[in-house]
């Protein structure tokens, strides 16, 4: 996710390194024209976590919408290219790099969509605590777990996959995307680095004060959500939702920022459904973690009336609907109308 502030665009804090990127993004619109080659970068600021707010009594727990899934999906031909990793050569459809007509492909139709349903994942980790060490400790296995899924997805589509850098903190410091800690977030995906910033007790303290001994779950949901950032920016879909919309009225971009943001949601259900078993995610730890997700979203205050990552009953719909299906193709929230992404 990103943080909730001034910024009119969802991949957060402006300043001037985003304005930098817009300057390179009209030269190479001048020197290439429309069918240039341009690599699918976004603006450099943080996709972040905003701090986790309870919904009202009335609402115990959220009753997430029914989506179904998403049309018939025509992946087309999105040709091949190869990158060289580590003295090694990867062949493989590196998806970050596109035309920029091919925006719309790798939003709709992207060869994810098509890899079916998500296996159960192998996967172990220590119980957290609020100790940083075992925090630590129970991030980086996930993280390996997230790891494996998902290089797993994309080896299916023939498609490059890195792994995200790790930068799990326990000191205030600084990375492209900004200094950390920061006050309105707890995590954050950086797509200027692939990484992954998350707090070892900012994040307990920004989210909700859950004892992640007594549930670990929703700090799952946190790691996997910021994960499905990293996922979409492999798959050239964030760079595609920023090409389509750096030009455009905000409230363009704030439509466009809730389809991004909802997908990472659905990404984190499908993910957190394979795990379910080796981790011990009963059906009262995902109950609790949807009445969480609920108090996240747009209509639930304490985001400054911003509209840019979907209503309470979306926020939590999409990470079950990810959990129901497991399947990625069913994620795909560039093709259903804007009355299930509002």
């Amino acid at each position: 996710m990103r943080p909730r502030g001034s910024s009119p665009l969802a991949f957060g804090v402006f300043g001037v390194l985003a304005l930098t990127f817009t300057a390179v993004v009209v030269l190479a619109g001048l020197a290439g024209g429309d069918g240039a080659e341009v690599p699918a970068t976004p603006g450099v600021g943080p996709i972040a976590t905003k701090n986790a707010e309870l919904p009202p009594t009335e609402r115990a727990e959220a009753t997430p919408p029914s989506f179904g899934p998403p049309p018939k999906l025509d992946l087309g031909s999105m040709g091949e290219s190869e990158i060289v990793l580590a003295n090694r050569q990867i062949m493989g459809v590196d998806l970050r790099r596109m035309l920029r007509s091919d925006t719309t492909a790798r939003l709709k139709r992207n060869p994810l969509y098509g890899t079916g349903t998500m296996r159960p994942t192998s996967c172990r980790a220590p119980r957290p605590s609020t100790r940083p060490d075992d925090m630590l400790d129970y991030l980086n296995a996930v993280t390996g777990c997230l790891d494996r899924a998902w290089a797993g997805k994309f080896s299916q589509a023939g498609a490059v996959f890195l792994q995200p850098r790790r930068v799990y903190w326990s000191r205030p410091g600084r990375g492209p995307c900004g200094t950390y800690p920061n006050p309105r977030f707890a995590a954050y995906y950086c797509p200027s680095n692939r990484g992954m910033y998350i707090g070892l007790t900012h994040l307990v303290q920004q989210s909700g004060r859950v004892d992640p001994a007594a549930n670990h779950v929703p700090y799952l949901a946190v790691l996997a959500h910021e994960y499905g950032h990293h996922v979409q920016s492999m798959a050239g879909i964030g760079g595609a939702w920023w090409w389509e919309v750096s030009s455009r009225s905000k409230a363009a971009q704030d439509s466009h920022s809730r389809r991004n943001e909802l997908q990472a949601q659905c990404l984190a259900g499908v993910f957190i459904r394979t795990v379910r078993n080796p981790l011990g995610v009963t059906g009262a730890r995902w109950n609790e973690v949807l009445r969480t997700e609920y108090g996240r979203g747009d209509d639930q205050g304490g985001n400054g009336g911003a509209r840019d990552h979907g209503t309470g009953d979306h926020y939590a719909g999409w990470l079950h609907q990810g959990w129901k299906y497991a399947r990625i193709g069913y994620c795909n929230t560039w093709a259903v109308p804007a009355s299930q992404v509002s």
